[in-house]
């Protein structure tokens, strides 16, 4: 019996780890440019084969030079499966912008280009399809409404390509643009913890619950465990694919299926999460940088039912703002959203907001924070508070700042402080060590981390306990640390820390008798050196006889108030 050949793995290609995503109104070619793109047909549903529209996302690779892989993710261009398009292009990082010489910019190409603008997507290039149906001069009509449409927008340069699905023409050109832009798109990077927004679950029989999507941050591999959210259980990964081929691991950037045990797929369905244990909540509050769309007809009140898009979940709810008055067209706000159901979000998530009614998309952002409860406007603190975490959230070291700050004086372990700001334990290990060499914060020995300015504070309680001492027994030489640390408030690692500290630069001295401020150093005054003189002289001439030292009074005919003291010193 022959030996099967081993199945190829995505590892003997290089992977692009972003992805391209489609944009533009219904009939526009978006999936036949794909199909001539990757030669895969995005429709797999019957529906769509039967209606020629595309219903839900479909997903293509596509071959680069060079031996490289990029994935392409096809989104229905109907205003009715709008809801569909954003969690497709929630996970993009190059928009392919579709756009018929026949028709030109239609209103799905215009809520389409605000969409993927509102989701961050900065890279892009614009297709005029269907050129083979008009004349050159109804192409430049086309081209002078796209540049209309991008200008002002960070697409604003995007390459526009001719191109006809049906006899080629234009490709050429077009697939030249179509690689550079990839080219010049920065990949994603591995760092933060692992996280997938569901965009479709299914069962393999004999196999298991699959779930795909494109992770938005860090990596897995097979046997990693995972946390299902909303639903709050751990699953291991049992099989894993990149681009339908058997992978090592898969990162974020790259379409990734999961074959995950003991769930079924209504309990992942579109909209879930899977990601590394312990770091990701699911709230029904979300605070968040709003833009309202310019274009909108009126100002945005102050609380206006929505439906607010997150990666692939799209939620029913209501946006707040932090003050009673209303938002103008084009203005921005942090607001706060109050939903109907959980949803999973983290610092820096793009979000779509779009009217209940009528349906349509009136603005978007950036999420600051998962929160608990909802926002009181009546405190006065929440705007505040909402500007500082999203100033501090811009970069890994301020995040991990803020959080360090945040948990005041209490030392916080490297694992609870990568949780707290959404990152894996190697990025806040660089954040931290950058934090210390700077002097914001400190190391302690148990592994945990304070802020610099919690140590100075317990070192100055040390100085004041230490004090009120000397001052309680001012001819006492020193006080044992079982005496001196219950009178402190700090917690005991960082008590640790600030006394090594203080006796290093000897602010303290340790001795026989115990802690001693070197300030206030016990000394005797004019009437006690002459009882000390008493006393050693009694002891001088005694020798082997020496007295108790319940005699000294009577001896030195002085109390012992007076003598105790001296003595002891």
């Amino acid at each position: 019996m022959s030996k099967k050949k081993p199945r190829p793995t995505v590892q003997a290609i290089q992977t692009v780890t972003l992805t391209v995503g489609t944009a533009g109104h219904v009939d526009h070619g978006k999936t036949e440019l794909i199909k001539l793109l990757t030669g895969c047909d995005t429709d797999c549903l019957p529906e769509e084969k039967a209606r020629g529209m595309t219903i839900d996302l479909g997903f293509a690779t596509c071959e680069l030079p060079n031996h490289r892989r990029v994935g392409i993710v096809d989104v229905p261009g109907h205003e009715r499966f709008v809801h569909n398009m954003v969690a497709g292009a929630a996970g993009i990082d190059v928009v392919l912008l579709v756009v018929a010489a026949d028709d030109g910019v239609m209103p799905q190409t215009i809520e389409h280009f605000h969409i993927v603008r509102l989701l961050g997507v900065s890279s892009g290039i614009v297709a005029i399809t269907k050129t083979d149906l008009v004349d050159e001069v109804r192409v430049a009509e086309v081209r002078d409404q796209i540049l209309q449409l991008l200008d002002g927008s960070r697409l604003a340069d995007a390459p526009i390509l001719p191109v006809s699905s049906k006899t080629g023409e234009g490709f050429e050109g077009f697939h030249a643009a179509f690689v550079s832009t990839v080219d010049r798109t920065a990949e994603r990077g591995n760092d933060g913890p692992f996280r997938l927004h569901v965009e479709r679950s299914f069962v393999l029989k004999g196999l298991g619950t699959v779930v795909s999507g494109i992770p938005c941050s860090g990596s897995v591999r097979v046997g990693d465990s995972l946390e299902l959210l909303p639903m709050g259980e751990t699953r291991k990964v049992r099989g894993l694919q990149v681009y339908g081929v058997d992978a090592d691991i898969g990162r974020a950037g790259e379409c990734v299926a999961l074959r995950i045990g003991d769930v079924s797929k209504e309990d992942v369905a579109r909209g879930s999460v899977v990601a590394s244990p312990g770091y990701f909540v699911a709230t029904r509050f979300v605070a968040a940088e709003f833009h309202l769309l310019p274009h909108v007809g009126q100002s945005l009140k102050p609380r206006t039912a929505v439906k607010f898009h997150v990666g692939t979940s799209d939620v029913p709810g209501h946006v707040v703002l932090p003050d009673l008055t209303p938002l103008a067209p084009g203005g921005e706000s942090c607001v706060q959203f109050q939903l109907k159901r959980p949803v999973i979000t983290a610092p820096g998530d793009f979000f779509v907001a779009r009217m209940l009614s009528p349906v349509t998309t009136i603005g978007g952002g950036s999420v600051i924070a998962p929160e608990k409860a909802k926002m009181r406007r009546s405190k006065g603190t929440w705007l505040h508070s909402s500007e500082e975490m999203a100033k501090a959230f811009e970069d890994p070291m301020s995040a991990a700042r803020l959080v360090l700050e945040r948990d005041g004086l209490k030392p916080v372990g490297l694992s609870d402080l990568a949780r707290e700001a959404f990152m894996n334990k190697e990025a806040m290990q660089q954040s931290m060590d950058a934090l210390v060499a700077e002097g914001v914060a400190i190391s302690l020995p148990s592994g945990k981390y304070v802020c610099l300015s919690v140590r100075e504070s317990a070192c100055s309680e040390i100085r004041d306990v230490l004090g009120e001492m000397h001052a309680e027994r001012p001819l006492c030489m020193g006080f044992p640390k079982k005496d001196v640390f219950p009178r402190l408030s700090a917690d005991r690692l960082v008590v640790d820390a600030a006394l090594n500290y203080l006796l290093a630069c000897g602010q303290i001295e340790q001795n026989e008798s115990g802690l001693q401020d070197p300030g206030k150093a016990p000394r005797l005054n004019g009437g006690q050196v002459g009882i000390a003189e008493k006393i050693v002289n009694t002891y001088r001439v005694s020798m082997y006889a020496s007295p108790r030292r319940d005699q000294l009074p009577e001896i030195l005919e002085e109390t012992e108030e007076v003598i105790m003291p001296v003595f002891e010193f």
